[in-house]
Parts: structure tokens; C-alpha cells; sequence
């Protein structure tokens, strides 16, 4: 009799559902009709589970909520734990979890993934098994694209950037071989890691090098080696790491003070300006036919880029230097296409004449 009251408790224990799903007493009753046996839920009555609910209530506490102002009772488990072992997760829980997953990448530190598994484990097998329809097929209608170039990305080697985690993660000085942009042979480089920042595509540690306090970013595609230290990386008490990315850092500034930008713009073309501003003091105004777009904005490769990229959709008023600037390089980019295009190689052109059909006869 005691072991059939233990299994009858033991199944009720594994039928009450997480919070803030809730199941009651009658539901209980049917599922123990469903799925014990006979002997089990001999004599079931609905004021037997009541009991066996006040008894799990004072082994477990607040752990089993039962909402008694409801009839029938509500009850609900608000642990994290299964008593299966697994990981009790709520339907949001899982897909936070799942999308975690998906676009952590690599910066997650090896060391910490592993203990992510269980949970990521459960995360997938809840959506696929136990959550509504509108939860489980989120992960397959979102994605997250970089603005990056076109093109691949630069490859980092995964021991690196693991590597890179990892001292990073435990605050460790790292000793990196090192290959500057347009130099063949790497240079040892004993760092303090700051940061890691992925931008367009690139990942960057931002780190100081040796004793000096100079703040550098160092790109891990072009480390070719590296091993943490057992001494403390040198943080700089001022340093924050939304506040360098906010800054010029990333923007490559060819000049230290911003410059108040004045272009020109066609109306039908002026609406992307309106959604993503320059600049937050940005003003647009209409002036024959034309949007004049003010802002003061940084000089950097970047904005240059992307006047450039804009062809004839923005043409530069001021100031005048960068307005030359955007004539010389458009004159110079514009003179190989008024040469004669190159002749096709010969073999390139016998092939086609091999390959074209016979012409055909005409009937005599």
C-alpha cells in the first residue's frame, strides 16, 4: 500500500506542469486513470490527490504553487529543476534559449558552451515537441544580417578566436604572433585584453600592447598564434568598452574635429536619410527639386565609402575640400570604363567559334 501511494505521488510529482501552465486535481485524476495501473489508482478519488498535494507541498514548499482561489485548485511547478534530472524550461525560456544558440557564434568562451549544451539540448526539444506552433517556428523567420562587404569574411582560425575568449573571459594577458596589415612575417605582441568586437564582419581585440596605455584593436584573422599568460591583464579604470564603440574607433577619422556635411539629394531618394540619419542634429530641407541634407558628421573612410557607393544619388556641396575630394576620385574611377574594353583572350574566342553550331543550308 505505502509503495502504490509513493508511485501514485511520484507520477502526480512528474504531471505538474511549469509555471505559468497549471494543471488541477480533476486533470491529475485522468491523467493516473490513463497511465498507471490498476493497483495504483485503486480507490482514486478526487479528495485522495488533495491530500497527496498537501503532502508534496510540505516536502517540497514553495516550490509546488497551488492557487486555491480558483475551483478546482490550479497547480503549478515554479522550480527550474525536472525532477527527471533535466531542465524545466517555459516556452519563452526555450526559444531565448534557441536563438542564443543560433547566433552566439563563436564568442561564447569553450569553457562556458559546455555548460550551455543541457540547456540548449532541452531549449530544442521543448520547441519541437511541447510549445505552440507560433513559438516553435519562430527560429525559422528571423535572421540577423551583418552590413558587412561584400564578399567572405576574413577566416580566423577557431583555436584563436577560442583562445582569444578565453583570456579575455578570465582576464589573463595573452601573448599573440602577430602579422601587420601588408608585412609577411608575424611579430610577437604581449597584450591586454579589453574587448571583442565584430565589425562588418571582422573581429577585433581591443586590447593594450605591453606597458603602454594606448588603446589598439587587433584583427584575428592576421594572428597566426596564441597562448594565455598565468598574469592579470592591466585594465584601465576608464576604460568602457560602449563608450570606445560609440566613439570614432571603428569610423578610421582622417581628421580629428567632425565637419558640418551638406549634400544634395534627389526627394524620391531622401526617405533612407530620413529612416537612418547621418547624424542626430541632421536637417533635411527642400530646395528646387533637391533635398539639401545638413549634418555633423566625422571624416572617415567610412563616410567616404559611402558617398562613393551612392554614385549620383548624393552629390557633396561641402565642404569644398571633400567635394574636390569626390570629383578627383569619381574623374579617376570613371577613366578606365572610357578606354576601349579589353579584347577577349584569342582562346576564349576560338572556343566560342568551335562551339557554334553549323550555320544552316539553304534548300537549293
Amino acid at each position: 500500500m505505502q509503495g502504490q501511494t509513493l508511485e501514485r505521488q511520484w507520477r502526480v510529482l512528474r504531471a505538474i506542469p511549469a509555471h505559468p501552465k497549471s494543471t488541477t486535481i480533476p486533470d491529475l485524476r485522468r491523467y493516473l486513470q490513463a497511465t498507471a495501473s490498476a493497483d495504483t489508482i485503486k480507490g482514486l478519488t478526487v479528495r485522495t490527490l488533495e491530500r497527496d498535494i498537501q503532502i508534496l507541498e510540505t516536502v517540497f514548499g514553495t516550490v509546488i504553487a497551488v492557487n486555491r482561489t480558483t475551483k478546482p485548485y490550479r497547480v503549478s511547478w515554479q522550480g527550474l529543476a525536472r525532477l527527471d534530472g533535466g531542465i524545466r524550461l517555459t516556452d519563452a525560456q526555450a526559444l531565448a534559449l534557441v536563438l542564443l544558440e543560433m547566433h552566439m557564434g563563436d564568442i561564447v568562451p569553450a569553457s562556458l558552451q559546455t555548460g550551455l549544451q543541457p540547456f540548449f539540448t532541452e531549449a530544442r526539444s521543448l520547441l519541437a515537441q511541447g510549445a505552440p506552433p507560433a513559438v516553435s517556428h519562430w527560429p525559422d523567420r528571423v535572421r540577423v544580417l551583418e552590413g558587412r562587404r561584400p564578399g567572405h569574411s576574413p577566416r580566423v582560425v577557431p583555436a584563436i578566436l577560442q583562445g582569444v575568449c578565453e583570456a579575455l573571459f578570465q582576464s589573463r594577458v595573452l601573448t599573440v604572433q602577430y602579422c601587420r596589415m601588408g608585412e609577411d612575417e608575424a611579430t610577437e605582441y604581449r597584450l591586454h585584453p579589453l574587448g571583442l568586437v565584430r565589425a562588418q564582419g571582422v573581429y577585433y581585440l581591443i586590447a593594450t600592447a605591453w606597458e603602454y596605455p594606448d588603446v589598439r584593436h587587433y584583427a584575428l584573422h592576421r594572428m597566426t598564434a596564441v597562448a594565455m599568460e598565468s598574469d592579470r591583464a592591466r585594465r584601465p579604470s576608464t576604460f568602457d568598452l560602449d563608450a570606445h564603440v560609440a566613439s570614432d574607433a571603428f569610423h578610421m577619422p582622417l581628421k580629428a574635429s567632425p565637419l558640418t556635411l551638406i549634400v544634395r539629394v534627389p526627394v524620391k531618394s531622401v526617405r533612407y536619410l530620413q529612416e537612418a540619419p547621418l547624424a542626430q542634429d541632421q536637417t533635411i530641407t527642400e530646395e528646387g527639386g533637391f533635398c539639401v541634407v545638413r549634418a555633423r558628421v566625422t571624416d572617415s573612410r567610412d563616410l567616404r565609402t559611402w558617398l562613393l557607393s551612392q554614385g549620383a544619388e548624393v552629390e557633396v556641396v561641402k565642404p569644398v575640400a571633400l567635394r574636390r575630394w569626390m570629383k578627383a576620385t569619381l574623374s579617376a574611377a570613371l577613366k578606365p570604363y572610357q578606354r576601349q574594353a579589353p579584347m577577349q583572350p584569342a582562346g576564349k574566342t576560338r572556343a566560342r567559334a568551335a562551339t557554334k553550331p553549323p550555320a544552316r543550308r539553304r534548300a537549293s
